[in-house]
C-alpha cells in the first residue's frame, strides 16, 4: 500500500492531480485507489463510521469516521487519514495531525491491519524552525525534531488541554511535493511500544 500511495503522490508531482482542498484530495485519492486492478475486489469508502467495523468511539479513540477505508469480507482492512493545511491555526492543526496518528493506532490495535496518515501543507510555519520550537513544534519543525510519541496535549483553541497518547514513536520527515507544498506519509502498524521508532 505504501508503494500505491507513493504513486498517487507522484501523480500530484506530475500535475496530473490538482491540489485545492482537503475533501478534493480525499476524493481524488479514493478515485485513484478504485481505479487500481490490485484493489478491484475491495470496497473503498469515504467517511465510513468506525461502528461499521464494530469499533466504538471512546476517550482513547478521538474520531468516529475514517477518511478512506479499504476492506473486503476477509481481514484485509486499511485506514487512511488525510490532512491538507495551507495556513493558520498552526498549533491546532499540528495537534490534529497527532490525533490522526492516535486514531490510526487505535484502529490497528482493534481490527485494522494497517493505517496511513498523509499530510500536505503549504505554509512553512508547519515545518520551518522559527522562534517557537518547543512542545508540538519540536516534533514538526527544524532538522533535529523529536519523535512523535507519548502524551500529546493540545496547546490552544477550544480543545486546549485535551490529551492523546501515541504508543509508537514516529519521525516526521517532510518531503518536497510541488511548488510550496510539502508532505509526509506515515505508516501505522503493530506492534505498539514506546521504544519502537518508525522512520520515514
Amino acid at each position: 500500500m505504501t508503494e500505491l500511495l507513493n504513486k498517487f503522490i507522484d501523480k500530484i508531482k506530475n500535475k496530473e492531480i490538482d491540489l485545492y482542498n482537503e475533501f478534493g484530495l480525499q476524493f481524488e485519492l479514493a478515485l485513484y485507489l478504485r481505479s487500481l486492478e490490485d484493489l478491484k475486489d475491495y470496497k473503498i469508502e469515504l467517511e465510513r463510521p468506525i461502528n461499521h467495523f464494530e469499533i466504538n468511539k471512546s476517550t482513547k479513540i478521538p474520531k468516529k469516521e475514517i477518511d478512506i477505508c479499504i476492506y473486503n469480507q476477509s481481514s484485509f482492512k486499511i485506514a487512511i487519514e488525510i490532512k491538507f493545511s495551507t495556513n493558520g491555526q498552526v498549533p491546532v492543526q499540528l495537534f490534529e495531525f497527532c490525533k490522526d496518528i492516535c486514531f490510526l493506532e487505535q484502529l490497528v490495535s482493534e481490527k485494522f491491519e494497517k493505517g496511513y496518515a498523509l499530510v500536505i501543507v503549504k505554509s512553512d510555519n508547519f515545518y520551518k524552525s522559527k522562534t517557537n520550537t518547543e512542545g508540538l513544534y519540536s516534533i514538526f519543525r527544524g532538522q533535529n525534531k523529536k519523535p512523535l510519541n507519548g502524551v500529546i496535549e493540545c496547546p490552544t483553541g477550544v480543545n486546549k488541554g485535551q490529551q492523546i497518547t501515541i504508543s509508537n514513536a514516529y519521525n516526521i520527515v517532510w518531503k518536497e511535493l510541488i511548488g510550496d507544498y510539502k508532505y509526509y506519509l506515515i505508516e501505522v502498524k503493530k506492534p505498539f511500544g514506546p521504544k519502537q521508532l518508525i522512520r520515514h
